[in-house]
């Protein structure tokens, strides 16, 4: 099982933490998935080459697709012209889902990666991060 990577950032002057979705997958271009609709946003960072792409890992990830991926039981609510479609095919609804990140920037929205077993205390930037790292320790 993959080790689970957390990330730490600023948004608006205060400090957060948020799970990594497809860490290290794409050269650390990272991108913050905001998804409110109720009293506590998610927070995800997620690695991808642009806001297209970053809304594709989140719908095709086993841990949070659920947020944006419409239940079947639930399609009726969606006129068929009004749909969004995710990479899969699935009905996806993104009327809560905000994007963070600046396009055609190296690492649209800027963070640090922390794992348990990063050499690291300080965490390590998206461009540096490497599943190796995390690996070499399970090899002593």
């Amino acid at each position: 099982m993959p080790k689970k990577i957390t990330a730490s950032f600023k948004l608006n002057g205060h400090e957060l933490t948020a799970d990594v979705v497809n860490a290290g997958n794409w050269f650390g271009k990272t991108w913050l998935i905001e998804i409110s609709g109720g009293f506590t946003p998610l927070f995800l960072i997620v690695e991808a080459d642009s806001v297209s792409d970053a809304i594709d890992e989140v719908c095709d990830s086993d841990q949070y697709g659920h947020h944006i991926v419409v239940d079947d039981a639930d399609l009726a609510d969606y006129p068929e012209d009004d749909r969004q479609y995710g990479p899969s095919g699935q009905v996806i609804d993104t009327d809560w889902l905000s994007v963070h990140g600046c396009e055609g920037c190296p690492m649209p929205f800027p963070c640090r990666y922390y794992a348990e077993s990063l050499p690291n205390d300080e965490g390590v930037l998206p461009t540096e991060f490497s599943w190796n790292d995390l690996d070499a320790d399970e090899d002593e």
